[in-house]
């Protein structure tokens, strides 16, 4: 799946069709938040501190260390898995 940086502070890509989800939405967004955005049926990783939207549904979110995410390319291919 191609994923593309916006703005440094997140990678997201585009689903080929919208996910069907009520929310809850949450407006609390963190540095590892996985979160669906219901507007551009898309998915995206925030990795920097950032405000948020009122679409927004989390997925989850990454353990691991985000400092691995400045040094990628501006696209990317990446899978998500759940653990």
């Amino acid at each position: 799946m191609p994923w593309f940086r916006n703005l440094d502070i997140e990678y997201i890509t585009e689903l080929d069709a919208p996910m069907t989800e009520t929310g809850p939405f949450y407006t609390d967004v963190q540095p590892g938040d996985l979160v669906y955005y219901n507007p551009l049926d898309s998915i995206t990783i925030i990795y920097e501190e950032t405000s948020s939207v009122p679409t927004l549904t989390k997925m989850g979110e990454i353990t691991s260390d985000l400092d691995v995410f400045d040094d990628l390319p501006d696209n990317v291919k990446m899978r998500i898995e759940a653990a």
